[in-house]
């Protein structure tokens, strides 16, 4: 061992080796010339674990490799869906069911400290997962107008039993609703208008539930995990595209894009953050907590060139 107490090992030496299959399975079955359903199961590895610390709503997430402490991801997912195209090609849908489980899923236990002297392996805990939903597209494919709209209802879960006696929480992928709409329009040979709507439901995070003072020390102390979320993300953009010379036999041809992102300035909060006051001589403390939003209504302007090989 070194003299910090972590052991040593042989630079290039193997510690732990993994090995698995991917076994996968999957069936179509045509109804008719426009309609199909397919089906499929599937066994999967994963050798890399992203953990992420749902105290913290900003991008903190470690990525930790499988390691003698550390099993690898093995999940189970099935799925079954339907499929039409229409006779012309015009418009094409489909609807599709999904269902995963997890194992070996990695989250920082109840009492973790962020402390740079302890192995971050020795942070973690080891439970179960659950993700299923639902997905819905429309599409229209051909015409002036085109575009597609898409929802998705999808869960994601987990519990541990070293973290609040196995309670089933929801992960920080857990999204419940998810809608886009994409429109395109061809107004005459020059114009093109677009426009993309988005909706999501908010990220799940872990609140703090109430403060207190030890010996004029500081100790929060935080709710349920992941119980609850940030406001539901939406905004809306607008394009428009004008070609000067769409049939030009010049080498090159250029358009012009006009385009208004966050159409009517949603405030859509991207993270939030706690500040704690503390006053010792009356014994008290305060936590206020902070949203963060970025990227308000933006109006641009593009130049495209393209190059014509072809010509």
């Amino acid at each position: 061992p070194s003299p910090d107490g972590r052991s040593e090992v042989p630079q290039g030496s193997v510690l732990k080796s993994f090995a698995g299959l991917d076994p996968r399975l999957s069936m179509r079955h045509q109804l008719s010339s426009t309609t199909s359903i397919k089906a499929s199961a599937a066994l999967v590895w994963q050798y890399l674990h992203l953990v992420s610390n749902s105290t913290n709503t900003l991008p903190f997430d470690v990525w930790v490799p499988s390691s003698r402490l550390v099993d690898p991801q093995r999940g189970m997912q099935y799925a079954i869906g339907a499929f039409y195209t229409s006779s012309n090609g015009n418009w094409e849908a489909s609807a599709e069911l999904y269902y995963r489980d997890l194992f070996n899923q990695l989250d920082y236990r109840e009492n973790y400290v962020n402390d740079p002297t302890v192995e971050v392996e020795q942070n973690f805990v080891s439970g179960r997962g659950r993700a299923y939903g639902a997905e819905l597209l429309l599409r229209k494919r051909t015409g002036d107008l085109t575009g597609w709209m898409a929802y998705t209802y999808s869960r994601s879960v987990r519990w541990f039993e070293e973290i609040e006696n196995g309670r089933v929480f929801p992960s920080v992928f857990d999204r419940p609703h998810d809608l886009s709409l994409v429109l395109n329009y061809q107004a005459g040979e020059k114009w093109r208008l677009g426009f993309v709507f988005v909706y999501g439901s908010g990220r799940p995070f872990t609140p703090v539930k109430n403060l207190y003072l030890i010996e004029q020390n500081l100790t929060v102390n935080y709710g349920p995990r992941n119980s609850s979320r940030l406001n539901h993300y939406h905004r809306a953009d607008l394009s428009a595209t004008w070609t000067p010379k769409p049939k030009s036999e010049a080498p090159f041809s250029s358009s012009w894009t006009f385009s208004i992102y966050n159409l009517y300035s949603r405030q859509n909060p991207l993270f939030f953050y706690t500040a704690f006051e503390t006053n010792l001589a009356a014994g008290t403390a305060t936590a206020s907590a902070y949203k963060v939003s970025l990227f308000p209504i933006i109006p641009s302007v593009t130049w495209n060139f393209t190059w014509n090989q072809s010509r």
